[in-house]
Parts: C-alpha cells; sequence; structure tokens
C-alpha cells in the first residue's frame, strides 16, 4: 500500500467508527444499520493493524508513543466528566423559564395534575423523527416534574409494526399507559397533554345528562345554532354524554354527574321540574341556561329550581353600550373581567361574550351564592325590563325598574351542610351555541363551569397572560458589530491563544 493510502484509510475507518458511535445513540433503532456499520469499521480497524503491525510495535515502544497516551488519557478523563455530568444533567432534568410571561413553563394546572400520578407512567409518542424536537420538548418539561413519567418517541416511518398494532392514525399521537390502562390522543399542545393525563387518571367514569323535549340546544346540531363544538370538547375530556327525556322516567339515573337544561324554548311541566328538584335536593349538580323570557312565566318554575340557592334569574334583558365600542351590539355584552376568588375565573382573562343575556343576580344572606361575570359599571350597561323597547330599539334606562350596572351575567352555588350539589346558572344560551365559540373564551369559560360543577380534580383551564412584545430593532451597523465580534475577533482569539500555549509548551 502507498504511504500516503494508509494514513487516509486511518481517517476513513476513524470517521465510520465516529458514525456507528452516533448512530447508537441517536437512532437505536436502527439496528442492522448499526451492526453492520459497527462490523465493517472494527473489521477495517483489524486490517490496518494487521498491515502495519511491526511498525505498530515500534511506535508502542517509543517515547512518543507514551506521551500521545498521556495526552489521550488525560482527554478521555475530561469526556469522562463532561459524560457523568451530562448523564446527571439527563437524570435530573432542570430548566429556567426567564420569560417574562414564563412561556416555556408549564402552569399551575398543569402541575397539579401531575402531582396526582402516583404509580409509573409511561408516554409513547409516535412522530416521524425529524418532528420529534418540539414534542420532546414539551414531553420533557413534564418528565422534569415526576419520577413516575418515563418517555418514548418510536419513528412511525421504521416501527410500522407497532403503528399497526397501536392503530396509530396519526402523525404525533400520543399514548398514555398507566396502571395497565392505555389512553391515546394527537399531541397538539400542553393542554392536550394535560387533559389526557387526565383521562388516564380518571378511574370514575363522568356522565353528564342533557335534558330534551323541549327544543333545547342540541349536540347533534352542527349549525351555528347548534351545540355540537362544546360536545365535542367534553367528549375530547372524557366525559360521557346522554340525552334524557323526563316524560319517560321517575328519577334522574343514579350515575349522572350533572344534569344541563340548556336553552328550552317550550316551558317544563311540573312533574319534569319535580324529578329534576328531587335530583338537586339529593345532592346531584345542575347547570342551567335560559334566554331572555319574553313569556317570562314559563321559566318560572325551572328558576325556581336554584333560589334556594341563592340566585335569581332577571326577567329582564342586559344592554351593554361599551359593546358597541368594540363592533358588537348593544345586546351582545362582551366581557373580560371575572370575579377571581372562584376556581371557574381564578386567573381566568379571556373575552367571553353572552349574547342575549338576562341578569343574574344573588339573594342578599346567601353567602352560597357567587356571580363571576358581570358587565361594566353604569351608565355603560344596565339591565332592561322594557322587552318591547328592546325589539323596537328604543332600550333607555328607568330608574324605577331598570337595573344598573355592572350586571351579573353568570352565577354560581353550592349546597350547604350534607349537599355536594353545585349550580350554575347562565343568563344566556346563546353563549353556548356554535356561532361564539371560535372567537371568544366561551369555550374554555363553559368547560371550566363543567370541571367544577361535576368536582372534576382536574384542571380548570390553561389560561396564559398576554404575552407583550420588546421589539429589538438593530441598525445595520450593529449587525455588523456582531458579525466582525462573534465570526472573526473571538475565533481569532481563541487561535492565538492556542498557539501561544502550544508554543509556550514546546519551550519547556
Amino acid at each position: 500500500m502507498k504511504n500516503w493510502l494508509y494514513p487516509l484509510w486511518v481517517i476513513i475507518d476513524i470517521l465510520i467508527f465516529l458514525a456507528a458511535i452516533g448512530l447508537w445513540i441517536t437512532a437505536p433503532e436502527f439496528k442492522t444499520l448499526n451492526i453492520v456499520v459497527t462490523v465493517f469499521a472494527s473489521t477495517l480497524g483489524f486490517l490496518l493493524v494487521v498491515i502495519k503491525l511491526e511498525n505498530i510495535k515500534e511506535l508502542i515502544r517509543s517515547k512518543y508513543f507514551h506521551s500521545i497516551v498521556s495526552h489521550l488519557t488525560n482527554i478521555f478523563l475530561v469526556l469522562c466528566i463532561f459524560g457523568v455530568v451530562n448523564y446527571l444533567g439527563n437524570k435530573n432534568f432542570k430548566e429556567f423559564d426567564l420569560t417574562l410571561e414564563k412561556r416555556n413553563s408549564l402552569t399551575d394546572q398543569s402541575l397539579k395534575v401531575i402531582e396526582m400520578i402516583k404509580s409509573p407512567l409511561r408516554i409513547s409518542v409516535f412522530s416521524r423523527r425529524e418532528e420529534w424536537s418540539s414534542m420532546l420538548n414539551l414531553l420533557k418539561l413534564y418528565g422534569a416534574q415526576s419520577k413516575f413519567i418515563s418517555i418514548d418517541a418510536i419513528d412511525t416511518d421504521v416501527r410500522r409494526d407497532l403503528v399497526e398494532s397501536k392503530k396509530i392514525t396519526q402523525n404525533g399521537t400520543v399514548i398514555i399507559e398507566y396502571l395497565g390502562k392505555e389512553t391515546s390522543f394527537p399531541l397538539i399542545d400542553e393542554l392536550s397533554l394535560t387533559n389526557g393525563l387526565l383521562k388516564a387518571l380518571r378511574s370514575d367514569k363522568i356522565v353528564l345528562y342533557f335534558i330534551t323535549g323541549h327544543q333545547e340546544i342540541s349536540c347533534n346540531e352542527t349549525s351555528e345554532e347548534g351545540l355540537s363544538v362544546l360536545c365535542e370538547k367534553l367528549k375530547s375530556l372524557n366525559y360521557e354524554l346522554k340525552d334524557l327525556d323526563l316524560t319517560k322516567i321517575d328519577r334522574i339515573p343514579s350515575d349522572a354527574s350533572a344534569v344541563f337544561v340548556l336553552g328550552p324554548i317550550s316551558g317544563y311541566l311540573k312533574g319534569e321540574v319535580a324529578i329534576i328538584k328531587q335530583y338537586v335536593d339529593n345532592g346531584g349538580s345542575f347547570f342551567l341556561a335560559l334566554a331572555p323570557a319574553f313569556k317570562a312565566e314559563i321559566y318560572d318554575n325551572l328558576t325556581s329550581l336554584v333560589k334556594p340557592f341563592g340566585l335569581v334569574l332577571g326577567k329582564d334583558i342586559v344592554i351593554d353600550r361599551l359593546s358597541t365600542v368594540q363592533g358588537a351590539e348593544a345586546t351582545i355584552p362582551i366581557i373580560n373581567k371575572y370575579e377571581s376568588n372562584h376556581p371557574i375565573t381564578e386567573g381566568f382573562s379571556l373575552r367571553t361574550v353572552f349574547p342575549l343575556s338576562s341578569s343574574v343576580s344573588t339573594i342578599v344572606g346567601k353567602d352560597t351564592a357567587q356571580i363571576i361575570a358581570h358587565t361594566s359599571q353604569f351608565p355603560g350597561s344596565w339591565a332592561e325590563t322594557d322587552l318591547k323597547a328592546v325589539t323596537l330599539g328604543k332600550a333607555k334606562f328607568d330608574e324605577k325598574t331598570d337595573q344598573k350596572g355592572p350586571v351579573g351575567l353568570m352565577g354560581v352555588a353550592e349546597g350547604v351542610g350534607q349537599s355536594t350539589s353545585r349550580i350554575v346558572l347562565l343568563g344566556s344560551s346563546s353563549f353556548l351555541v356554535n356561532g361564539y365559540q371560535s372567537q371568544s373564551g366561551n369555550t374554555t369559560l363553559f368547560l371550566n363551569s363543567v370541571s367544577w360543577i361535576v368536582n372534576d380534580e382536574g384542571i380548570i383551564s390553561l389560561n396564559r397572560p398576554g404575552v407583550e412584545e420588546f421589539p429589538v430593532i438593530l441598525s445595520s451597523q450593529h449587525l455588523q458589530m456582531i458579525f466582525i465580534i462573534a465570526i472573526l475577533i473571538i475565533p481569532i482569539i481563541f487561535f492565538a491563544t492556542a498557539i501561544f500555549v502550544y508554543r509556550r509548551r514546546r519551550l519547556l
């Protein structure tokens, strides 16, 4: 072999060895490829040693080789130190979020859910390798919070057998294994992952009954006036939804976690109301959403169910002039301030829309009731009792009959003593329809309310504070300065230092 070829093959062999090590670290699932590369590099190295065996023996006996071994040993020890530090870092993953809004940290709600994990839990994400990075960055935040969480990333292009056996149909699907149960869902963001953990952790079934038979808003209706958007959200949280016709039963089913009456058009019979009352009196939870009653008497028996808990629905329509500034009608209050001392709205800051809403108030002396959403101050808003004037567009505040703002739009109450009832009274059934779910916080506020009413100990919401932008504007001179310092000056300093140290050691 020509003298110049041998060093070239040595370099090639070293590069192949490094490639093999890299493959075993970064892509252990490619076992066949890794074995082939490793065997080829080992075989090539053995042949190179045999070819120059005598020369290698002479080199080993030389002082030069002893010097090289000494330096390599020092380098190896330094690499070992770095390896141990890196290993400890991976085993004790910590991050510090220096952003003003803490957008790279988990929310308090997610942390509460993670605290519920008391046994080993495995999170496996099925995705193409090039999409792992962002998903694993999020998953590591969860893994860092609990010793019970382990994380796997599976390449869907390589492990087709697992994809088929697990029936994975969507890239980015996550499977959580906990106490022998598997829960799968697409990984979108922190909310989707935390909800997935809740599904895996929840042992009890939560069943929500929606009363039908009075032209209520329907989960089956996909138009703008339907309830399909919210129903799909509830199903994604692993809630079971059932319709219930009160004329065909004599009591609410025992598995009911809560009963919903949402926007009925016709009135309820006394017998139907009696069934709901029996359920509520026995500690059941009740969600009532009604549209302003132009024929007010049809709702009297329904509102009588929540009155003992301290909640009252007004026979009026809420007017909010400030909504017109934001492009909405005065009969569509736009709200962004809420009661901060209640679990439903604690830390909640999203904008919500309450179209055609009646006022919700509390009875003086009933400490169990609380208003969690209300309009602006008077004269910006009031509750108009002259419904005819509203339909004619001539609504005007009357100090004798109308209620000054702030006007309550949503109220909650809890049972006292042995009662475990939780009540939500919403003065606007239109608040729930599909047409108002895409560009407001209505969806989140509703889901918060449902989580609270069924006493689900998981998350209420994942609200982030608004992001304040502080742009950094760099001139062309600044960019040139950064280029000179980072690309030219710093490397030159390092090279000059290395040459100085080398020449100094040669002179010693």
